[in-house]
């Protein structure tokens, strides 16, 4: 029973499942061009990740990210009377996707909704998660062949190794919704026509598609960070653009932050300072070969969709 039939039209209509670091951000970013379209102003809210989670079964990492979570119905639904009439409304949560019980609070909340899922060959998407998290100084362990210890904490946390296993995330969606309702896209297609495939997703919602989208912006890119001084100014950990946050009302610095031309010039100049090692061939197939095949190969006749160059 949906807990909340006086409030469903506050609720969204899509929402963008994951996986991290495989476009969901460019996704969102796009979404935001179409002026039918409203997206929360809060990426990630995974509210329906914690709705009914007993935190006493969370580890340091899944608690410290549930206090920063939006876990009350009521600032939840905040999120979206800002929406036109007209609109439909889609959030992001990459939590969505991995985390045990997402699927049946998202159905119990709004049963009818569309749901949306962007991967990448998984070795490469734990890579880009490795390369993030170095980006943020938040490393689990020094190296990255530490994935292949089954006992790291690479096995424990929902968004490390555990992401990876797309079938076995998504399965609990096509277990519960509709297949009319699920779009899965993977991220070669992005990179390969962000146009079409956007086309779909706004065919997808129900809106009219653009006739093109500006897919100049490079978002959310993970590396090494080259100079510490700089990326405490002017990156992605910048001093300035927390300070600006803290004293600018939120509807403006929304409205600063959603600016393309800003985007591109401030992502150009984080991305400048970033350094991206290459994976290592044998190591990116050994990870696959011992770790993701067979979801791989499940993954497969889920989609009805040839993945053997993930292989």
């Amino acid at each position: 029973m949906n807990k909340i039939n006086h409030l469903v039209e506050k609720l969204p209509d899509f929402l963008i499942i994951g996986a991290g670091k495989s476009g969901t951000t460019s996704l969102d970013n796009y979404l935001k061009q179409h002026p039918d379209v409203f997206m929360s102003p809060v990426k990630e809210p995974d509210f329906f990740s914690y709705d009914r989670i007993d935190i006493s079964t969370l580890d340091k990492d899944a608690l410290a990210h549930y206090h920063t979570s939006i876990t009350k119905i009521e600032d939840y639904l905040t999120l979206f009377k800002a929406a036109k009439p007209n609109q439909v409304i889609g959030e992001t949560s990459n939590t969505y996707l991995v985390i045990k019980g997402t699927a049946e609070t998202i159905k119990d909340y709004v049963p009818n909704v569309k749901l949306i899922a962007i991967l990448r060959q998984p070795t490469e998407r734990l890579y880009s998660r490795y390369l993030h998290l170095a980006r943020e100084n938040e490393l689990p362990s020094p190296h990255f062949e530490d994935v292949l210890d089954r006992n790291s904490i690479w096995w424990v946390r929902n968004d490390l190794v555990k992401e990876g296993f797309y079938y076995e995330n998504l399965s609990r969606y096509f277990n519960l919704f509709p297949k009319e309702n699920i779009r899965v896209y993977l991220n070669e297609d992005l990179k390969k026509d962000s146009n079409a495939l956007m086309k779909d997703l706004f065919e997808f919602i129900g809106v009219t598609p653009l006739e093109g989208i500006n897919d100049s912006v490079k978002y959310n890119k993970s590396g090494f960070i080259k100079n510490k001084f700089y990326d405490r100014t002017l990156g992605h950990n910048s001093i300035l653009k927390t300070a600006v946050k803290k004293v600018a009302p939120a509807s403006l610095y929304n409205k600063v932050k959603d600016n393309i031309w800003l985007q591109k010039v401030v992502n150009n100049l984080k991305n400048r300072n970033l350094e991206q090692p290459k994976l290592d061939k044998d190591l990116h197939k050994k990870i696959t070969t011992d770790i993701y095949a067979d979801d791989i190969r499940q993954l497969q006749q889920l989609l009805g969709r040839d993945l053997s160059h993930w292989l």
